[in-house]
Order: C-alpha cells, then structure tokens, then sequence
C-alpha cells in the first residue's frame, strides 16, 4: 500500500508544471520576398531637370499657400511653398501606397526628389541638383537594407493594417554595427491582439524582436512580446 502511494506521488510530481514561470515565446520571422531588378516605386521618377511652375502656382494656390489637384491618370498632386524658402511637390498615384517627393530652389530649378512610402519614410533613389540644376548626386536609400519594402507590405496586408488610419514606417541603419532597424505603426492586428500597434524588426535576421500595444488615449503602453 505504501509502495503504490509513493508511486502516484512520484507521478503527480512529475506531470505537474510551474504555475509561475511563462512559457517562451516563439520568434516570428517576416517573410521575405525576392524582388525584381527595379522596385515599383523607383518607376515613379528619373534623374531629368524639372521646373516648378511658379505662375500656376500663384494663380491657384489656396489662403493656406496649398495648390492641390488631380492629372487625367488619377494623380494627386500637392503643391506648396514660398519664393523665400522654395517650392515643393508631392505627387501620389491613384490607389498607390507611394509619393513621389520634390523639392524646388526659388528659382524654379529641381533640388531633389525621390519616392517615400505613404509619405513617411523615404525609400529608393533620390535624385540631388545644384542651383543651375546639375545633378550632383544618386543615393539609393534602400541599399543598405536586406528586408524590402514588398516584404513589410505583404506583412503589413497579412495583419489587417488599416491604410485609411494611421500608418507609418521608419527604418534606421547604423554604418559604424550594421545594424538596421524598422518600426512599424499601424492599426491591425498582430496574432490574437488588435488595435493600435509598434512593431519593430530586426534587418538583419527579419525576427521580430517587439509588439507594443497602445492602450490609452495618452500613450500608455503595453508590450506584448519581446524577444
């Protein structure tokens, strides 16, 4: 008799686990997509001189200084700018999730321009000129970046993000580790969690190393993984 008891104690200790230690998360990996010679969005520009059309502008331009109107493609275009410090043009294809963006020297004369995503994080080649409108410069933005921006969109659809709220990008590269970071904000979903989100994720591996959750009208915060 004793034996047995000692035998189903032996058992229950055995199939029993700690109630107070959490079980380790999983890593997600975003996915990542091969991508063509050129992205999509670096379609939108080239390297050829533009001028800003400052009588247009002037003729049509709002009490805000705002000039906004629509080419016969569907186009957005919004105009805006002073003689002192220059003119500026962004330019959003119809049902297009890019910009793209330029600047004008009060001369009229191209300064740069290049595409960003939802006008928020620069991407691609942008385009630099001096004053008389020589290019001096072609900087490829996504260059140092081994996740894509086809990647973060395909992840981004996965997780029910809402184009029409808030949404925005930012990715950071540091020469000196190699290290490359992005945060995404957006209202989705992320798992068995919805509502306003921060997801940042690591360039170098695509493991996605934290979920915040906004929970409060003022910011408050709630981390709901962490690698």
């Amino acid at each position: 008799m004793k034996t047995s008891i000692l035998i189903c104690l032996v058992l229950t200790l055995t199939n029993c686990k700690p109630q107070n230690k959490e079980e380790k998360q999983t890593v997600e990996k975003i996915k990542h997509y091969e991508m063509q010679n050129k992205h999509e969005y670096n379609n939108l520009t080239n390297s050829e001189f533009e001028k800003f059309d400052i009588n247009r502008f002037d003729k049509n331009k709002n009490e805000s200084e705002d000039y906004v109107y629509f080419l016969n493609n569907g186009t957005r275009v919004r105009e805006f700018g002073d003689k002192e410090s220059g003119y500026f043009s962004q330019e959003t294809p119809k049902n297009s999730l890019f910009t793209v963006s330029k600047g004008f020297y009060p001369n009229a004369n191209i300064k740069h321009k290049g595409p960003s995503f939802k006008d928020t994080c620069e991407i691609g080649i942008w385009y630099e000129y001096d004053e008389k409108g020589k290019l001096i410069s072609e900087t490829d933005l996504d260059k140092p970046y081994k996740i894509n921006f086809k990647d973060i969109i395909e992840f981004l659809k996965k997780n029910e993000a809402d184009y029409n709220s808030y949404l925005s990008v930012n990715r950071n590269y540091v020469e000196k580790t190699k290290k490359g970071t992005w945060e995404l904000y957006y209202r989705g979903k992320y798992k068995e969690n919805e509502g306003m989100l921060i997801v940042t994720i690591d360039d170098q591996s695509s493991e996605i190393e934290q979920v915040i959750k906004i929970t409060g009208k003022h910011g408050e915060k709630e981390i709901i993984f962490k690698k």
